[in-house]
């Protein structure tokens, strides 16, 4: 069985540290004992060279108390006792710490026996009244004064060759320690070199292997040998390459299918580079766009300048987008993305010719049918009027009958009037006629319009119009009819005593009419929604809406045909808010003057106030 790698790293680093923390261990014993006899050693001879100066500071203090014997006996005799007792301690104190030492025990000795000498000669016979000459007690003094510097002379020497001994066996120490530690570290790396040698070989064929296989020689293994580990690899390698050989194999099955997928598709395919260069392209896209070739720009191909430069702009900003392309007779519909993770983009190009021309059918229909069904709807309105005339002499059922007639009549000529308009906007023939025109007057018209309406289910009005707006250049009845669309549209969500706000101010270089209420709201996969045709949405459990849906599809052709903007804000719940700007004519501006209206700032309350 082989030896695994990891086991002999354990055991070489088992060994290694063993050796590292015995020496380590007993080199910082040695030491610490070093440090701590030495400290002994110090501490007991400074205290000896303390001991042996206060000896010689009581002898020096018996010695002071005879001068003054004579004078004063009594006084001097208590301080030579006093003195005397220091000494005696002292003296004690300094033959316990000599104790371990011969040669301070001798010095010690010796200036006791000299102390002796001096007290029993000199200290006795001056106690006694019987002072000895001055130089004979001078003699007896010296050799105590000689020991005692001595004793001093020694302790202080002793320091010295204490510190010069630990010093040097520190050093020693510290010698065998770095020496063990070296031999450590030499075998380590030994033991390391060894095993590095024995992966060498089996890494070498490895990265010979690899090398092989990143230049697509899939059929490359490796003899497995040496530790656990590298043998591990080695297999791992292998069962890698046979996987790696499998899936190149799978996807040079899948790329096939897709080639023939993409060769067979029935609409056009493109990849561009960022700066428009067809890279690729599928027979599809070749008999779709004649001219285009791998490196010629794909606005070259399509030949629409306003779709080309619509096109660029989608491929620069990375986004996704659809625009319609005229090739000749042909009408040509680009869908665009761009490409996962590289610059370029991929285009889809289909023929929607026969779309367009079913399409442009069914506006001409739509607008025929419309204008034909007018007429005899405006015939049958108009009777229905007459008749109104001559309510009196009818019976209410027929009363009836005749308002219901004018109300299905009055709703089917706006949605026919709705639908010319739409269908006029999508073939680009509806007109305006716009002029300088005052907003506060306009929504004060349109609100009072409203205001039965609006009265009839109790809700409350209340309309604020910032003072001096500029004037806004649009067609007077456009403008009403899109306010009167979404005060209808307000008024129609709107639950029973509800409120709904209509405000009117200066955004910028723009006017902005919003229109709030506080209906059931709209659901937020639902906002891209309320502006498309014949869509109406839920109103609730208490609500019942009609209408043909076309009101605020109508409302966005008109605000763009004037330049503007249209949008919505709403969560479920709290109600929704419309809103709309158009851009104020500017003072001093082309257009005019624009001078502000009298400053309308009006809130009013319709309907219920409760």
């Amino acid at each position: 069985m082989k030896a695994s790698l990891a086991n002999r790293l354990r055991i070489g680093l088992a060994v290694l540290l063993v050796i590292l923390g015995g020496v380590t261990v007993l080199g910082v014993g040695r030491l610490f004992q070093l440090r701590r006899d030495f400290e002994d050693s110090t501490s007991r001879a400074f205290q000896l060279q303390v001991a042996a100066e206060r000896m010689r500071s009581a002898f020096v203090l018996e010695q002071a108390s005879l001068v003054h014997f004579d004078r004063e006996p009594r006084p001097a005799r208590i301080t030579y006792n006093s003195a005397a007792d220091a000494s005696r301690e002292a003296t004690a104190a300094a033959e316990q710490l000599a104790a371990h030492d011969p040669r301070a025990a001798a010095l010690l000795a010796r200036r006791v026996q000299a102390e002796v000498a001096w007290r029993r000669r000199v200290a006795r016979r001056v106690l006694a009244h019987h002072a000895p000459p001055p130089s004979f007690q001078r003699q007896l003094a010296t050799p105590v004064f000689d020991a005692g510097s001595a004793l001093g002379l020694y302790t202080l020497q002793e320091r010295q060759a204490l510190r010069r001994q630990v010093s040097s066996d520190s050093r020693k120490t510290l010698t065998l320690v770095l020496i063990g530690l070296g031999s450590a570290v030499v075998a380590a790396a030994l033991f390391f070199f060894g095993l590095i040698n024995s992966m060498r070989e089996p890494l070498a064929r490895l990265v010979t292997a690899a090398r092989r296989l990143a230049a697509r020689d899939l059929g490359s293994r490796v003899e497995v040998s040496g530790p656990i580990e590298t043998a591990t690899l080695g297999e791992a390698f292998n069962e890698m390459a046979s996987e790696l050989q499998g899936a190149y194999r799978r996807i040079e099955e899948v790329r096939n299918q897709l080639s023939v997928t993409v060769e067979s598709l029935a609409d056009g395919l493109v990849t561009v580079d960022d700066g428009g260069r067809i890279l690729q392209l599928n027979p599809a896209a070749r008999a779709l766009l004649p001219e285009a070739e791998s490196g010629t720009a794909i606005g070259e191909a399509i030949g629409d300048p306003q779709a080309t430069e619509r096109l660029m702009e989608v491929i620069a900003n990375r986004e996704r987008g659809e625009m319609p392309a005229t090739k000749g007779e042909r009408v040509l519909s680009v869908l665009v993305a761009p490409l996962g993770g590289e610059r370029g983009a991929v285009l889809s190009i289909r023929d929607v010719s026969e779309r367009a021309r079913v399409e442009k059918l069914k506006d001409e229909f739509v607008a025929t049918a419309s204008h034909e069904l007018r007429s005899p709807l405006t015939s049958v309105k108009g009777f229905a009027e007459l008749l109104m005339l001559q309510r009196d002499q009818m019976t209410d059922e027929q009363v009836e009958n005749v308002e219901i007639i004018l109300e299905g009549t009055s709703h089917l000529v706006q949605v026919l009037n709705n639908l010319l308009d739409l269908a006029r906007s999508d073939a680009g023939r509806l007109r305006i006629a716009p002029e300088q025109c005052d907003v506060a007057a306009m929504v004060d018209e349109v609100v009072k319009l409203m205001r039965p309406r609006i009265a009839a289910k109790g809700h409350r009005l209340q309309v604020a119009v910032d003072p001096d707006l500029p004037h806004v250049l649009v067609e007077p009845a456009r403008f009403r009819q899109v306010l009167g669309n979404l005060l209808t549209n307000a008024n129609d969500y709107t639950p029973d005593g509800g409120e709904i706000e209509v405000t009117a101010m200066a955004v910028g270089p723009e006017i902005e009419v919003a229109v709030r209420d506080s209906g059931p709201g709209i659901p937020a996969d639902k906002l891209e929604e309320v502006f498309g045709r014949f869509n109406r949405l839920d109103a609730g459990e208490t609500q019942s809406i009609t209408g043909s849906g076309l009101g605020l599809a109508i409302s966005k052709s008109l605000v763009e045909l004037h330049g503007g903007a249209i949008g919505v804000d709403s969560k479920l719940g709290e109600g929704s808010t419309f809103r709309f700007v158009l851009p104020a004519v500017q003072a001093g501006g082309p257009n005019g003057a624009g001078a502000g209206a009298d400053g309308v700032a009006a809130t009013e309350s319709v309907g219920d106030p409760q």
